[in-house]
């Protein structure tokens, strides 16, 4: 394999100036915010995974009682 070289997409000067403007515009982090967005999200992810097991509990039960009336019955 022959190394290659990707050409620069950006001067120095636009990039600087990109890159400024991102910093500008971002708005600082709060450690508070973030930790109650993550605790949100954990939430909605437990949340979720215990219906989804609820479910899957349920319609196996569904299926052994449709399989208990096929097997009760008197012919």
């Amino acid at each position: 394999m022959y190394a290659t070289q990707t050409p620069n997409l950006l001067s120095d000067a636009l990039e600087r100036a990109y890159s400024q403007s991102i910093l500008n515009a971002s708005q600082p982090l709060s450690l508070s915010k973030i930790a109650r967005r993550l605790g949100r999200t954990l939430g909605r992810a437990v949340t979720a995974t215990g219906r989804f097991i609820a479910d899957a509990i349920n319609a196996q039960a569904e299926a052994r009682a449709r399989a208990m009336d096929y097997t009760r019955a008197p012919w």
